[in-house]
């Protein structure tokens, strides 16, 4: 069972389509009730700050440092990545979960957001290379944990790994068939 958080942030239908595409079992929670949850998805359309406050409030943000530091399997995707790291300079004052060392940047491009297809080159051998679907103004540029990056206007990371949990600056769930092998490799890994 994967357990899909409600972030405060949307995006949770699009992920649940997605998930039952690959015949995954899967449920959205609204609340930290992990009965039979195997995986946590962080899934995110949003602004830094307001999705932190969010999992504070709700009790997500404790439960989710001690599913990882479990090692139990996450993926983060778009703010669900980014939360992932120390803080964010879309909002300096909302810490993140500091899960992985390292600040969440504005992008250095000529057009923010980024919003569209770019090619995603991954150093992890089990994934495919592939292009796509962004949505955003904020990147982390560099990171120890990355195993992609991709590349407007600048160079970012655009997927990062740390132990079980793996997170992605991109929607894997609106990327096409190629999102939906990249799910598929995540949810077998």
């Amino acid at each position: 069972m994967i357990g899909i958080v409600d972030s405060g942030s949307g995006n949770l239908t699009s992920v649940s389509h997605a998930l039952s595409r690959l015949n995954a079992e899967h449920k959205i929670l609204t609340e930290p009730k992990m009965d039979e949850v195997k995986a946590l998805i962080v899934p995110g359309q949003g602004r830094f700050g307001p999705v932190m406050a969010h999992l504070n409030r709700s009790g997500w943000s404790g439960i989710i440092r001690d599913w990882v530091a479990s090692g139990q399997k996450l993926l983060g995707i778009c703010v669900g990545m980014q939360i992932l790291f120390e803080g964010s300079e879309e909002d300096p004052n909302s810490p993140g979960l500091g899960i992985m060392e390292g600040q969440v940047k504005r992008l250095q491009a000529p057009k923010i957001p980024m919003m569209g297809w770019s090619q995603v080159s991954w150093t992890e051998p089990s994934f495919h290379q592939g292009a796509a679907y962004f949505v955003n103004g904020y990147v982390v540029s560099k990171s120890n944990y990355a195993i992609a990056t991709s590349n407007y206007g600048q160079a970012f990371c655009s997927a990062v790994r740390v132990k079980e949990t793996t997170a992605m600056q991109f929607h894997p769930e609106k990327s096409g068939r190629w999102g939906q092998e990249v799910l598929r490799t995540w949810l077998a890994s």
